[in-house]
């Protein structure tokens, strides 16, 4: 490998954004260091790089022994950790908030040029879901901590393996209606994948004096309900779109988050109750000159597996 490649260290690169930022960064010749529990199951990274431009390492991100053996030598940091749901040995203020705290401690400690991390959109003061309050308090801990560092806050993701679409498709294999929580009226922003990726790339080489955030939501705002029916019009299948007060759905959240993989869960339920979109308070997409793909031009190139007939249906 050439000496002149600058290296990147990316926690959480396993994941559904990982894979899409692995193959962008490798074509502009990064050499990517990732950190992972468990880098037997994550071989499928290697063949995204040529051979040695990807390394995996097997990493406890809450010792620090192990945080600092993957920032050695790198000039950038990014940072895709995050869960949905808590489970008894993750816990949303251990993942967002306490991590981000180690990391940018590390970052100071090891002169890293940049920090890109990945919050969430919609975070903000007094917000009532602890999933939320937790991507606040790392916010905070990071932009306290490490002055050159980006907060990039996504819209939901999709783009081929996202669990939203992919998982309302799934549900409307088997059943007859899909629920809409509180009616279907919570707006969101969806974020082409891609585009994402692309987000972190540009903010990566920034100069920063202070942190900075970015707002990252889709070019179209859409409600829930509306959602739904592109969904079902695409798959090609007729379901009852049935609303579901947020007091129901609330409590069959109780139940549903016993499921190995939840459904719902009451913190997901008092997400709902906020609008996802970007609220001009901060630059957005278009500030880092990317014009962000719509839904209709990405989602039949990977949803049409849920029609009848697959891509001939």
């Amino acid at each position: 490998m050439q000496n002149n490649q600058k290296i990147i260290a990316i926690f959480g690169g396993g994941g559904f954004l990982g894979k899409h930022l692995m193959r962008q960064l490798t074509k502009l010749d990064y050499r990517v260091k990732v950190a992972t529990r468990n880098p037997y199951l994550k071989g499928y990274l290697k063949p995204l790089g040529n051979p040695g431009q990807i390394e995996l390492f097997k990493t406890n991100i809450f010792y620090q022994e192990d945080v600092k053996k993957i920032l050695k030598n790198c000039d950038f940091v990014i940072n895709l950790v995050g869960i949905l749901y808590e489970t008894r040995k993750q816990k949303f203020n251990q993942i967002h908030a306490q991590f981000p705290h180690l990391l940018s401690n590390l970052c100071n400690e090891f002169g890293i040029k940049n920090l890109v991390h990945i919050s969430a959109l919609g975070v903000k003061e007094g917000h009532v879901s602890k999933y939320m309050q937790s991507k606040l308090q790392g916010e905070k801990n990071i932009q306290d901590t490490f002055r050159s560092s980006v907060i990039l806050r996504p819209s939901v993701c999709f783009g081929p393996d996202d669990k939203f679409f992919n998982t309302f498709a799934s549900i409307a294999q088997f059943s007859p209606i899909l629920p809409l929580v509180g009616g279907g009226k919570t707006k969101f922003a969806p974020v082409y994948v891609g585009d994402v990726a692309k987000a972190i790339i540009k903010v990566l080489e920034l100069n920063n004096l202070k942190p900075k955030i970015y707002e990252l939501g889709g070019p179209e705002n859409y409600s829930f309900r509306k959602l739904m029916e592109i969904l079902l019009v695409e798959i090609k299948k007729k379901r009852f779109l049935i609303s579901i007060p947020f007091g129901i759905a609330k409590f069959q959240s109780y139940f549903l988050q016993m499921m190995n993989n939840p459904l719902l869960t009451p913190d997901q339920v008092d997400i709902l109750r906020y609008n996802n979109i970007v609220s001009g308070e901060h630059p957005t997409l278009k500030d880092l000159g990317i014009s962000g793909k719509t839904i209709q031009s990405i989602l039949p190139q990977y949803i049409y597996r849920f029609r009848a007939g697959g891509q001939f249906g």
